[in-house]
């Protein structure tokens, strides 16, 4: 099952995706910088910016380490919604490949729709792409 993210929410897509996985099929999702949160920008930077500067009072250094690349984020999010033994997690997520832009070899094949909507225009977003770039993130 080949999924773009472009303009789609990705909590949505995250739960559909975890939903094809579960049922045993192999996913492969492009373009996820591309791939929207909703809310107004200072929340999501807010709630962003509040895992990444978390850390143990003892010592700083050793703490929560969150990526800063939108293949990554989103695949943490998919991640997220599958059951939470560790063993199920590995095995389900070996079938999971998540690019940031469109590779080479994939220009040209065609889309499955998984139903997740796209944005409509009626709420404030952000892209995965601009979040990580304002926390430093570089691929």
């Amino acid at each position: 099952m080949l999924v773009d993210a472009n303009g789609r929410i990705a909590g949505r897509l995250s739960t559909r995706i975890a939903k094809a996985l579960i049922n045993g099929e192999k996913v492969i999702l492009i373009n996820a910088e591309g791939a929207l949160i909703i809310g107004t920008k200072e929340d999501i930077l807010e709630k962003f910016r509040r895992k990444i500067d978390a850390s143990v009072k003892s010592n700083p250094d050793y703490g929560p380490k969150y990526d800063r690349i939108p293949s990554r984020m989103l695949k943490k999010m998919v991640k997220g919604m599958l059951p939470n033994k560790s063993r199920t997690v590995e095995r389900l997520l070996k079938n999971l490949k998540v690019y940031n832009a469109v590779p080479k070899e994939m220009k040209d094949k065609k889309f499955d729709d998984v139903g997740a909507e796209k944005y409509d225009e009626r709420h404030d977003f952000m892209t995965l792409k601009e979040i990580a770039c304002m926390f430093g993130g570089r691929w």
